[in-house]
């Protein structure tokens, strides 16, 4: 018996103030994720933590200083250094086909470890949160302007076809973000396709296009014949 009561009272190990406010981001991101901005109240937020409302403001001053640290921790983690070197890599190169398919299986890789965060986001377009919105334009916009300096560049090169920039960077990006919304986050019924093969073909389309083109040998059988119409002064 007395055994049992010392176990009884035996305190709990304390968290660290870092895990704490670690257990509390991931329980911000949780409920914001599933109620924006406006929805979410900190007193949900600390039920789903586990813990009472008054811990979360020995933290964060308010729910808005709380919510700028979930956009940091995710957006930091969004593109890591190794992850902007690659990329300069590809550029740097010329490698356009690397540089899709490792910028298309990123953002689809986003959807599929974070949909939490990628509806947080959402949430932030559709409530108008202004310094959401702020907060994100300053994350993405180099990072756009960086992509749509290298297909003017290619362009140049002659070898990206001779079209708006901006267009053919919102198709790329477009299209990856669509399909990670589709299956990330409404978890719509689809085909079950390796995400490699998705990245694959968007590539393929984004590189060659859609429209079919005539066999080569159709081509090549068919020069001669006009040649000899020239010769003839046909």
């Amino acid at each position: 018996m007395c055994a049992v009561m010392l176990k009884e009272r035996t305190p709990q190990t304390r968290m660290s103030a870092a895990d704490r406010q670690r257990q509390l981001l991931d329980a911000a991101l949780a409920v914001f994720s599933r109620k924006g901005f406006k929805g979410a109240t900190t007193k949900e937020i600390a039920a789903e933590a586990g813990v009472a409302e008054a811990v979360i403001f020995q933290h964060f001053p308010s729910k808005e200083a709380l919510y700028n640290a979930v956009l940091e921790l995710n957006l930091g983690a969004w593109r890591t250094e190794k992850d902007a070197e690659d990329i300069r890599g590809y550029m740097e190169r010329g490698d356009d086909e690397g540089l899709l398919k490792t910028s298309l299986l990123h953002i689809l890789n986003c959807y599929r470890t974070n949909p939490a965060f990628q509806r947080v986001v959402l949430f932030a377009a559709l409530e108008g949160h202004e310094q959401g919105i702020n907060r994100l334009m300053e994350q993405f916009t180099p990072v756009y302007k960086q992509f749509h300096e290298y297909i003017e560049k290619r362009q140049r090169e002659g070898a990206l076809a001779a079209c708006d920039p901006f267009a053919l960077l919102m198709h790329f990006v477009g299209g990856a973000h669509h399909y990670g919304m589709v299956t990330g986050i409404m978890r719509a019924a689809v085909r079950d396709i390796p995400e490699e093969a998705v990245v694959e073909q968007f590539t393929k389309i984004l590189l060659d296009g859609i429209r079919k083109r005539p066999p080569e040998k159709n081509m090549q059988k068919q020069a001669p014949r006009r040649v000899k119409k020239i010769q003839k002064g046909e």
